[in-house]
């Protein structure tokens, strides 16, 4: 091995020797003066980084919390601005074919964004809300995800809604009801508008839109994808209007179609306090109902869901069997009497009067 001396311009510094890619070995050592020393000991750089960490830890806290006081002040402030913002433009149901040229579809999407766009504002109002989904309504009746978006976007919770904004929302569901009917989301906003947020000093008025807030969501939780939780509400309402055994009748027909075991467990614990009956009878009792439901259904009807089964029955038969019209315990026709007995004689009686004495 060869070393290379630079006097009088390092120190002596021996580096470890290296072996080289064949097996030999390598080492060179360099001399040097007036250089400092820049090798640190392992303890040395572990007391260097562990500084590093907590300095890094400590300005990031700093930035944070300074990120969080200018981001607050800069709402606050924020808040004082006047708002100078205006309502989207929305056509009117009779000025929709016109504004869009004819290119309603396209123009039922453009809406649809500006929609989406006018409820992220500032403060979008009910009114403004239902303006966009009318006009939605309007350009394509068929348009669906609009309808259902805007059943929730129409009440928002960042909105002040009147009692005259709930019931104008919910007469534009009940409207698109009749264009969706296998849509859960349009009777479901609608009946809890009626059941929970509708407000009267009138008894009767107030019992009226209970009612009508039970009749659609009855109708809703019949329908596909709807939650089945939405069975336990239904039965409370029909509790507080004094239907009980009909509250009763819903549940154990929503327990023979609720698949999720959690939901059904659910279900037949709201039936038990309902009847005041025992729970495990009541989840047994149903458990033979539904596997008689399920061959009836795979039977009659496989290609419909089972709450539409439910509610079609079996197919109708091309004949009828009288008998099926009476009661348990009569009979359809009353029953013919029987003629009296003939002699045998009659007919070849002559009759010559009366006999000689």
């Amino acid at each position: 091995c060869r070393q290379t001396s630079l006097s009088g311009v390092m120190p002596p510094l021996s580096l470890p020797p290296r072996r080289g890619r064949f097996g030999g070995r390598f080492a060179f050592s360099a001399m040097a003066r007036g250089l400092p020393r820049f090798a640190l000991s392992s303890t040395e750089m572990a007391r260097d980084g562990s500084s590093s960490g907590a300095i890094g830890v400590a300005l990031a806290i700093t930035l944070v919390v300074g990120a969080h006081a200018i981001g607050s002040r800069a709402n606050a402030e924020r808040a004082t601005w006047p708002k100078t913002f205006d309502e989207p433009y929305a056509p009117s149901r009779d000025a929709a074919p016109f504004v869009s040229l004819g290119y309603r579809e396209a123009y039922a999407d453009y809406q649809y964004v500006r929609a989406m766009g006018y409820l992220a504002s500032d403060a979008p109002t009910s009114e403004g809300m239902r303006h966009q989904i009318e006009a939605i309504a309007a350009l394509d009746p068929q348009f669906e995800e609009p309808m259902s978006w805007g059943s929730l976007a129409m009440q928002s919770l960042t909105m002040r809604l009147t009692q005259a904004d709930y019931l104008a929302v919910a007469k534009i569901l009940e409207a698109t009801m009749e264009r969706f009917p296998r849509n859960y989301r349009m009777p479901l906003r609608a009946g809890e508008i009626y059941a929970l947020r509708l407000k009267s000093d009138d008894p009767a008025q107030q019992r009226a839109w209970k009612v009508r807030g039970e009749e659609l969501l009855a109708r809703a939780v019949r329908l596909p994808e709807a939650p089945p939780h939405l069975g336990t509400f239904v039965a409370h309402l029909r509790s507080e209007l004094g239907q009980r055994e009909q509250a009763a009748q819903d549940l154990r027909e929503l327990i023979l179609y609720t698949r999720d075991a959690e939901a059904r467990a659910k279900l037949v614990r709201k039936l038990a306090a309902l009847t005041d009956d025992n729970a495990d009878a009541i989840g047994y009792e149903l458990e033979v109902e539904t596997r008689r439901f399920d061959e009836a259904w795979q039977r009659d009807r496989p290609e419909l869901p089972p709450s539409m089964y439910l509610l079609v029955g079996p197919p109708l038969r091309s004949w009828f069997d009288p008998a099926e019209f009476a009661g348990p315990s009569e009979t359809l026709f009353e029953p013919v009497p029987r003629l009296p007995a003939l002699a045998d004689d009659v007919g070849e009686r002559v009759d010559d009067g009366p006999a000689a004495p």
